[in-house]
């Protein structure tokens, strides 16, 4: 009896005795739909209808169960012909694929294997073959490239979404033995499948910093929020926004003395444009201001300036978007005073604090980072807004 092995993790793929069959059962759409949605159910006896209603949603027929068999009957042919002979029965008046046939079907085997990985408590010579044979198996969403029918979504999610479970797991156990290159590398892995993925994207940035590697930690750190803003047009989940403490800190040795501190504050050159931070940040000099509040009866502002498209559409160009982004925050530190603190809040916003003002003034400021933009570039789709509220002090 041939030998059978079955893809369906990223690819379709039908191998028997080594050779893929798949290209040689023809290019219709519904024929291979069908023979994928067998395989997906083979414990299941499948009814003409739900066949029907699968492979034809929502068309109208004269005769539905003339058009299955007469696509079952063809598929059965072309199966045949290439050794798998009597691959779809009919048992109890339905149709199932023959589980008598000697086949492997990747999706099962890797079932099997994420049920028996998410009962390991610790990696061992034992354990640590089961996480690579999952790796090695799961090759992308099912059926990548033929997604589009209904039937395989909801699927589809669900070997994505423990796929993610066994990567967390198995990345918590390498944490524990402190292999960091280990957690890098299927992080890394991992992202090919779900480069949004928060979890992933703070387990790789954690390894790099944790190998020394903070150059690197920071450019991913980077392009995963811009990745949120350009593709999402949503703000990276507080933990991400978070780790930038983690970068931008510089340790110092706990007996380093105050010349050393000095010679490396004063070290960075002076710059008399507003300061421009992560929102990590922010909040932190945010909580500081508040804190010298009534300490130093001082007046401190809290800016909100958005950029939307003039006719409001649904749909932004995330990536214009950006760009404007971009060279609104050239304006705004060039136009705002050194001591004023700029992060961006959002895909289309900036927050900013403006200590030492009143309304009145803030309104100017406002007013002429607005007029300064506007005399530097021509962006007619797009309009820019501002608020601004002092910040009070909490009750005590």
């Amino acid at each position: 009896m041939a030998k059978v092995e079955i893809y369906m993790l990223g690819r379709f793929m039908i191998v028997v005795d080594g050779i893929d069959i798949v290209p040689k059962l023809g290019n219709s759409k519904k024929k291979l739909a069908l023979l994928q949605y067998l395989l997906l159910n083979k414990d299941t006896n499948i009814s003409n209808f739900s066949l029907f209603e699968s492979i034809w949603p929502g068309e109208e027929n004269a005769n539905p169960e003339s058009s299955l068999k007469t696509l079952i009957s063809r598929l059965r042919q072309n199966l045949k012909e290439e050794g798998l002979d009597k691959a779809i029965i009919t048992k109890q008046g339905a149709y199932r694929w023959n589980d008598a046939l000697n086949a492997d079907i990747d999706i099962f085997r890797f079932d099997e294997l994420c049920q028996e990985a998410l009962d390991v408590t610790e990696l061992t010579e034992e354990t640590e073959p089961i996480f690579e044979e999952i790796l090695r198996l799961y090759q992308g969403d099912l059926l990548s490239g033929y997604d589009t029918e209904t039937w395989i979504v909801p699927k589809s999610m669900y070997f994505h979404n423990i796929y993610l479970k066994v990567l967390y797991l198995q990345i918590d156990l390498l944490e524990k033995q402190q292999r960091y290159n280990d957690i890098m590398h299927l992080s890394r892995k991992g992202l090919e499948v779900d480069m949004f993925d928060s979890k992933l994207n703070l387990h790789l940035m954690t390894s790099l910093l944790e190998l020394g590697m903070k150059n690197e930690a920071m450019s991913h750190y980077n392009y995963t929020v811009n990745l949120h803003y350009t593709q999402l047009g949503v703000t990276p989940s507080t933990e991400i926004l978070s780790f930038y403490k983690d970068l931008v800190k510089v340790e110092h040795d706990s007996n380093a003395s105050l010349d050393i501190i000095c010679r490396d504050l004063q070290s960075e050159e002076e710059d008399n444009a507003a300061f421009v931070c992560d929102y990590s940040i922010f909040k932190d000099i945010y909580k500081l201001n508040m804190r010298n509040l009534e300490r130093l009866n001082i007046t401190i502002f809290l800016g909100l300036i958005t950029i939307l498209p003039a006719d409001k559409k649904e749909h932004t160009d995330l990536l214009l978007l950006d760009k404007i982004m971009e060279m609104f925050l050239d304006t705004l530190k060039h136009n705002l005073r050194k001591g004023d603190t700029i992060s961006r809040y959002g895909p289309s916003q900036f927050a900013i604090l403006l200590p030492a003002i009143n309304h009145k003034t803030g309104t100017i400021a406002m007013e002429r980072v607005k007029k300064a933009f506007y005399s530097q570039h021509s962006i007619p789709d797009f309009v820019i807004s501002y608020k601004i509220k002092p910040i009070v002090s909490k009750p005590r």
